[in-house]
């Protein structure tokens, strides 16, 4: 066999390994892609819901789901989960840093933005919040009915019959050792 063959072979070889190696390189490349973008809009699901209700009042059940997933959803990010723990620290009313918790959440959310690529979103914007009185007085109208329909109904025996004192008192410790089960 004269060289020319033996350079056709080697290359008749490489072609045949590239087509089968080639799709399952790119393959695996798309797998870790998807996986890292995967991992990048969990991340960003939970800076924005952070975000969203930074300071509503009372807190949401979603800032709650999403502070519980930071261990989880930034795992890799020493920063971002130390920034987690001193926030979640200074939310004890035991803590000497309970007065200033705002400032470990803006920390946190600082540490959150840096690391998925805010790097010129500062504290100060973080901090600024929009809340119409509507949404306010919306909550308040909301919570006064909420406590006068509480009363009338740990207050009543029907609908038409209110308790005397004695029985007011029987009826709601039996609410309240219901509630403690």
């Amino acid at each position: 066999m004269s060289t020319t063959e033996y350079i056709q072979i080697i290359i008749g070889i490489g072609q045949i390994i590239a087509v089968a190696i080639i799709p399952i390189i790119v393959w695996i490349l798309g797998i870790k892609y998807q996986d890292r973008k995967a991992k990048k809009d969990a991340q960003l699901r939970v800076f924005l819901t952070l975000m969203a209700d930074r300071k509503s009042a009372p807190i949401t059940k979603e800032w709650v789901d999403a502070l519980n997933t930071i261990d989880v959803v930034f795992q890799e990010n020493k920063k971002v989960r130390h920034a987690w723990r001193e926030y979640l620290d200074s939310l004890n009313e035991k803590s000497p840093h309970f007065d200033s918790s705002n400032s470990f959440r803006l920390d946190l959310l600082s540490e959150m933005a840096v690391s998925l690529g805010y790097k010129n979103l500062k504290q100060t914007e973080i901090d600024r919040f929009y809340s119409p009185k509507y949404f306010g007085s919306q909550m308040s109208r909301q919570e006064i009915l909420f406590q006068e329909n509480l009363r009338i109904l740990t207050r009543s025996k029907s609908c038409a019959e209110s308790f005397t004192d004695e029985e007011y008192e029987q009826h709601y410790k039996e609410l309240m050792e219901q509630q403690g089960d």
